[in-house]
């Protein structure tokens, strides 16, 4: 439906991603590594997001970072081939089982712990272990995260649970987003000389990693940003880059973004690798999944990505709990990625080439957001009770799953029209 290409051979095209950072390490053993993937592809999912490297949030020597066969890497530079063969293994079962990949070769805090030269090194054995399967190459995770030197707190085994390594979020955490957001800007400008110099550093540096590889695969590469960026802003030569990606984070004040970011971005492909996770701090539930789904697919998103706090850390309550107590077993019991599937199922069926997007906002309240082309429209109502007008179609309620024949009251709902 959006104006960017819609072939089938696009790789970056139509997919649905679960995001699973943990997926190599020993957090996930066989047996529950294959049910998940058993399930997730009755679900309807036809991606994964995972890291062939250190995982957020860790030290590279922290028993969570490790693999069945040991660690990805030591900081002296020295790389693990079981470890490669490994990650091989498993993404060549995820292939077999009609998963893409998107493979994350570090976080972007790991380039000043690995340098330039060995992170170069490190995507270049990735690419040898796996270039023949299906995969997308993400450059790193959080590109800019962590410029002031906070991830030497995480040397070499420990992680962000019980240590802000984020000083000023750790004494500003207990204040509400705004004030947090607003204290957090005031920093930047005061440091603004200093950040600046900071972000151009580590911005040549991921820029040279990419340079230093691009030529060695026809897999595409894309980047993943912190929530305030965008693709372009983390890269010297953006051109290189397959898509525009982003995150818009796990706050509700980027509520907005969901949106706003896709159709800022018409005529390119656009990703948000990292919308808002269901169950992060006990938040965005089922009602926040599907919203976030169909807004931004039908402002203009290629893809969609889906995240579960629990799933994404294979959580059993403690690790990294800070971001929330729900467990592996609690995420993998949710009923929302199910009803993303069937969403995204109707989505696909339904979606054409050249669409024209259209919101309709009050008060930044979204009211409706769609897509029209010569023949149809589809129709997104985060609250059909808010509308004042709902065109005539086939409706579909996100919800429940289901085509329905008459139009609810209240709640979400998509309509479908063809002529």
């Amino acid at each position: 439906m959006s104006n960017t290409s819609t072939t089938p051979d696009n790789p970056l095209n139509g997919f649905l991603a679960d995001t699973w950072w943990f997926a190599l390490t020993r957090r996930l053993p066989d047996e529950a590594f294959a049910a998940l993937v058993e399930k997730r592809v009755k679900q309807g999912f036809t991606a994964v997001q995972l890291v062939v490297g250190i995982p957020p949030e860790v030290g590279p020597e922290h028993e969570s970072a490790s693999s069945p066969v040991g660690f990805p890497w030591t900081l002296t530079g020295e790389f693990n081939e079981a470890y490669l063969a490994f990650a091989r293994q498993r993404i060549g079962y995820l292939n077999a089982h009609g998963l893409r990949v998107i493979v994350y070769g570090a976080w972007g805090h790991q380039i000043e712990w690995l340098g330039r030269e060995q992170m170069t090194g490190w995507w270049r054995k990735i690419i040898a272990t796996v270039d023949d399967l299906d995969v997308v190459y993400c450059l790193t995770g959080e590109s800019n995260i962590w410029l002031w030197g906070e991830a030497q707190h995480l040397l070499p085994d420990k992680t962000t649970t019980g240590y802000s390594v984020n000083r000023l979020k750790q004494l500003v955490g207990h204040l509400p987003y705004r004030v947090q957001g607003w204290l957090i800007e005031w920093r930047r400008k005061t440091q603004r000389p200093y950040l600046e110099q900071k972000l151009n550093q580590r911005r040549q540096l991921w820029s040279q990693v990419l340079e230093g590889i691009i030529t060695e695969t026809n897999h595409p590469f894309i980047v993943h940003t912190l929530p305030h960026e965008v693709s372009s802003e983390v890269v010297t030569r953006p051109e290189l880059l397959a898509a525009v990606t982003t995150q818009t984070g796990h706050s509700e004040t980027t509520r907005h973004l969901l949106w706003q970011r896709p159709l800022a971005h018409q005529g390119r492909p656009f990703i948000n690798l990292e919308p808002w996770y269901e169950g992060i701090n006990g938040q965005f539930g089922p009602a926040d999944q599907l919203f976030a789904y169909w807004v931004s697919m039908l402002a203009g998103a290629q893809s969609y990505c889906y995240g579960a706090h629990g799933i994404w850390n294979v959580g059993d309550g403690r690790f990294l709990a800070h971001w929330g107590g729900q467990t592996f077993a609690d995420a993998a019991a949710l009923d929302t990625p199910r009803l993303l599937g069937l969403s995204h199922q109707r989505f696909l069926e339904a979606r054409r080439e050249n669409g024209r997007p259209f919101t309709e906002v009050h008060h930044n309240q979204l009211i409706t957001i769609g897509q029209t082309w010569d023949d149809g429209l589809i129709q997104f109502f985060p609250d059909v009770a808010q509308a004042k007008t709902v065109p005539q179609g086939q409706i579909w309620l996100p919800r429940r799953g289901c085509w329905t024949e008459a139009l609810p009251s209240s709640g979400q709902v998509v309509v479908f029209k063809t002529s």
